[in-house]
């Protein structure tokens, strides 16, 4: 495997044929530089700490840059996501670490990551949050980044899981 890739290389993420339990079962898809594709259905956040490898799928696999995503790989792979939680714990101490959702994709944005990883939130966002962070993705996209979240979908480009 190449592990020595540019973290600001061209990020393609490929999913062939994956199942997670019960939730998902033969996903395949293909995201590339430059798009935005919105998740829907149950599973949802469990895809995305597969995709993270943070858990493992039970078939199928998941290739970045058309490398494999194993447990090996995996912290590898993460050095050029950043991921966007649906919550932030904080441990005492920590108070300049923000917790504002909004705040949270902002600084994803601003780490420079190829790949953006955004959960959705906890809470509902108001109207003028919800706006915010669709113009800051939209905005990642136009930089040539690819985001994968599960907010409403900023377009018609969606997984339906």
């Amino acid at each position: 495997m190449n592990y020595l890739l540019p973290l600001q290389a061209i990020m393609m993420l490929e999913l062939h044929n994956v199942t997670i339990g019960e939730l998902i079962n033969g996903l395949s898809a293909t995201l590339e530089d430059g798009q935005i594709v919105g998740l829907q259905g149950k599973g949802k956040t469990t895809l995305l700490r597969a995709v993270m490898g943070l858990i493992p799928i039970d078939s199928g696999h998941i290739c970045i840059d058309g490398e494999l995503l194993t447990p090996d790989s995996a912290p590898f792979f993460r050095r050029s996501m950043a991921y966007v939680p649906q919550r932030l714990s904080v441990p005492e101490g920590y108070d300049k670490v923000p917790t504002d959702y909004v705040a949270l994709v902002r600084r994803a944005i601003e780490s420079g990551k190829q790949l953006l990883v955004v959960d959705e939130p906890a809470e509902p966002l108001d109207a003028e949050a919800q706006q915010t962070v669709g113009r800051l993705l939209i905005e990642a996209v136009q930089q040539g980044r690819t985001v994968l979240t599960v907010m409403n979908p900023l377009n018609d480009n969606y997984i339906q899981l």
